[in-house]
């Protein structure tokens, strides 16, 4: 079986992307939707992190459109890399990339730039065994199998299935190599979140970037680390409230107010207030409550 070429390119084009609408026409489609779908949420998100590259008109500026090209081409060099440095994810890209004093790219942009490239790769691969399993299906005469289809739908899933049990193995390539490149975009798009995030600095970015590296495609190690540094600044805000003499029963309000109340990076849900307390009990800030 010979596979398609079937290229996202620079995946900040998603809206004119008439390849992957095309996937929906064949005859796997439904089987495989909800993953796509899942992915091209994925890339939604990371375009959001690159919005500031977009003009009024949607033009994508010429740094996004040559910095996403060259992360796309040199993914394999990037990785590679990932794997050898002893730097957080963004400079890393940087020094690959060429980037080094591009002031204009952000950190999160250069991490989302990677799960851009790992979601679009992903959808390539899914795109490609569905278009494979199509052109076996229909080598016998797209308007035969057609017939068959509708004469007789018994027949036609025989042969269908048949297709599928030939190619086997590379469906089964085809599910695990989709599943390892969705797992590394969600784990790049969680180190774009923390890169974004306002509550954290640079140093404690920076911390997050190098032990999520180390763990490797772990979003759940990253979010650890992000949650504990969250926490961490709840318990610091409540003992400044405390020493400038606010009660207890204040400063868990008036930490719900402000961003210290954010669940995670990027994300504008709010921890509630029962939450807070039980962080602060937790981080020895606040006593537990007891019953009367």
């Amino acid at each position: 079986m010979m596979s398609n070429k079937f290229y996202l390119n620079v995946p900040l084009d998603l809206e004119g992307w008439e390849s992957v609408e095309a996937l929906e026409h064949l005859t796997l489609y439904e089987e495989f939707s909800e993953r796509i779908d899942n992915l091209v949420e994925l890339i939604r998100e990371g375009q959001q992190h690159w919005a500031d590259h977009q003009d009024d008109a949607g033009e994508w500026s010429a740094d996004a459109i040559r910095v996403l090209g060259e992360v796309r081409r040199r993914s394999l060099n990037i990785h590679q890399r990932i794997g050898l440095s002893q730097e957080d994810l963004a400079q890393t890209v940087r020094w690959v990339v060429g980037e080094l004093s591009a002031s204009s790219v952000t950190d999160c942009q250069y991490a989302a730039a990677l799960a851009l490239d790992r979601a679009c790769r992903a959808i390539e691969i899914l795109g490609r065994w569905l278009r494979d399993v199509d052109d076996e299906l229909y080598a016998g005469g797209r308007a035969n199998v057609n017939a068959l289809a509708e004469d007789d739908p018994s027949r036609f899933s025989v042969l269908l299935r048949d297709v599928r049990q030939e190619y086997a193995h590379l469906e089964i390539e085809a599910r695990e190599s989709a599943a390892d490149l969705m797992g590394a975009a969600r784990h790049y798009m969680t180190l774009a979140r923390v890169y974004a995030s306002p509550l954290l600095s640079n140093s404690e970015k920076i911390r997050i970037s190098t032990t999520a590296r180390k763990a490797g495609n772990s979003s759940a190690a990253i979010r650890r680390e992000a949650t504990a540094d969250r926490n961490q600044s709840i318990c610091s805000h409540a003992t400044r409230l405390l020493n400038d003499g606010r009660s207890e029963r204040e400063i868990v309000g008036i930490i719900a107010s402000t961003d210290s109340a954010i669940k995670a990076p990027g994300r504008a849900a709010k921890l509630s207030t029962k939450q807070i307390r039980n962080i602060l009990v937790a981080g020895g800030v606040l006593r537990p409550m007891t019953s009367e």
